[in-house]
């Protein structure tokens, strides 16, 4: 069924009723449509981060409507964008690169050298992580070249400055507006304008009419079709899928994984599953049980990975069972065979490693201790509902080896606040990492110091060797001596058990029959409206 843009409702509030009666409805209609310009695409999303700017990647989502990048990610291949050309330096330290000279940011400021300039340095202040881009620094060469710095060679720097939290932002916006305005209403070049930001609620955006800047593998160039878009905030992924149904939004994200065959039967379906690191279990090494080896494989052994991602997630998220890199990962290795389900096994490694004993709930001990571990995890940030259940299925499978494995749900404001950080505060972790590169080895296994502790690392790992192979092979210039090597980092971890993949962060998006050209970059999967438009019959 076919809505005309003048219909979409902006309200998003339904019964749970409405949206279990969908899967009776008709498929999409073939007939001949034709473009209609104008309207409101109404999105339905799941979180809402504190800033539309940062280092989240659900602020990623929302930086990529209204930044532009300097570079496009495109499926392997690198697209202008900002930059119209680059040029590497024989040390493969330093990029140059020359710039459009026909933009302006929204504020009327010119975009050029100095802009970029002006953004580097901030990203150095307020990434966090920025340093694992390798990125020192950047000069202005004349007004249309800007040179940026490295302090390793980094071949994935232009998948790094591709994604949302790389956009660039106006440098008299970033100069002259409080932190709250570049908070709530940044000021970029690109397709959509920030009019109003409603916490709790959502976010208004309006055209950028003077958008002339859409990357070289953009549908269109060009404003936007659509003359505004409304982003909701819609926690409970029911209501989400009943907003598409009832044509309260046009698309939506993540919807329940029961309602997943009927989307892909009635609606257009995108997904992309996230560079970096997949939902993993990573072990504490540096004190607890799981310092044992043996325990950590029997803990592996103990759950059946790819089960519990097809019962629970009904194939619309992958099992993924490397627990260092997701397959879109550059130089990722597929380890799913190994460490497989086994729960013979996992109690041999635990009489091995000395757990023969029983506690009076049955639970395994060791002199006089029970086998017992903590599981924090960011429930509703970093983990969905759906996770959740697979979360309480680990804890269910485990205990039938005998390990008391008890569950910690925190909210967002814990689990950003740093709760249960610390070694002494967790024997698991659980959750993933973006980054479009494997380089992740470096963010998630480099060991921090007392004054600046590593907070990716929630393994703990401090190996000073195995740390230096790690940027060996990111220096390493021969790309598949690299790849070598990157694929016997990944055997060792997978070994060692020191984090095991679940399933790959994925973003799924669902979208009506009647809204045409909605994408997601291939640099994190991040949805595009500017090229969306809707149809009605010729």
């Amino acid at each position: 069924m076919l809505r005309r843009p003048s219909g979409i409702a902006t309200a998003l509030t339904l019964t749970a009723m409405l949206a279990v009666g969908c899967g009776d409805d008709a498929a999409p209609s073939s007939a001949a449509t034709h473009r209609v310009d104008g309207g409101t695409i109404t999105y339905a999303h799941y979180q809402e981060p504190p800033c539309l700017w940062g280092g989240w990647v659900q602020q990623a989502y929302l930086s990529r409507q209204v930044f532009d990048s300097l570079v496009s990610y495109d499926n392997g291949a690198i697209r202008p964008w900002l930059a119209t050309s680059w040029q590497t330096s024989p040390d493969r330290k330093a990029v140059t690169f020359t710039l459009r000279d026909d933009v302006h940011f929204t504020d009327g400021t010119p975009f050029d050298a100095q802009a970029v300039v002006a953004n580097v340095e901030f990203w150095l202040k307020n990434l966090g992580w920025v340093s694992y881009s390798f990125l020192t620094g950047a000069d202005a060469v004349d007004d249309h070249t800007v040179t940026l710095r490295t302090s390793e060679p980094n071949p994935e720097i232009f998948n790094e400055l591709a994604n949302g939290h790389f956009g660039i932002q106006s440098p008299t916006a970033l100069s002259e507006h409080t932190a709250e305005q570049n908070c709530l209403a940044p000021v970029g070049t690109g397709p959509w304008i920030v009019q109003e930001w409603k916490r709790g609620e959502g976010i208004d955006f309006v055209r950028n009419d003077n958008y002339n800047s859409a990357p070289a593998n953009a549908k269109h160039q060009g404003p936007a079709y659509a003359q505004r878009l409304d982003w909701k905030f819609v926690p409970d992924a029911t209501t989400r899928w009943g907003s598409l149904l009832t044509g309260q939004a046009d698309a939506v994200y993540d919807i329940p994984s029961s309602q997943w065959a009927n989307a892909n039967r009635d609606y257009q379906v995108l997904n992309y599953v996230a560079t970096g690191r997949p939902q993993a279990l990573t072990f504490n090494t540096n004190r607890g049980p799981f310092t044992d080896r043996k325990v950590r494989q029997a803990f592996v052994h103990a759950i059946d990975r790819a089960k519990i991602t097809s019962a629970v997630f009904k194939g619309s998220v992958p099992f993924e069972g490397n627990g260092s890199l997701s397959k879109t990962t550059p130089d990722y290795r597929n380890v799913d065979h190994s460490l497989p389900y086994d729960p013979a096994t996992a109690n041999r490694l635990l009489d091995e490693a000395g757990w023969t004993q029983r506690d009076k709930n049955g639970y395994r001990a060791k002199e006089g201790q029970t086998l017992k571990a903590r599981l924090p995890y960011g429930l509703g940030s970093i983990i969905t509902p759906d996770g959740s259940t697979a979360v309480q299925i680990i804890q269910d499978q485990v205990k039938q080896v005998g390990i008391d494995l008890e569950l910690l749900p925190l909210t967002q404001t814990q689990q950003f606040g740093g709760a249960y950080a610390k070694p002494a505060d967790k024997e698991v972790s659980f959750g993933y990492w973006v980054w479009p590169s494997p380089s992740i080895l470096y963010i998630t296994y480099k060991a921090g110091t007392a004054q600046a502790p590593n907070g990716n690392n929630t393994a703990f790992f401090d190996n000073p060797e195995v740390e230096a192979k790690i940027l060996d092979a990111q220096r390493e210039p021969d790309p598949a001596e690299r790849t070598r090597k990157y694929a016997a980092l990944q055997d060792w971890f997978d070994s060692e058990a020191i984090a095991v993949g679940v399933y790959d962060y994925t973003y799924n998006l669902t979208v009506a029959d009647n809204l045409e050209d909605v994408w997601q970059d291939s640099g994190n999967g991040l949805p595009v409206f500017s090229d969306a438009y809707f149809v009605e019959p010729s």
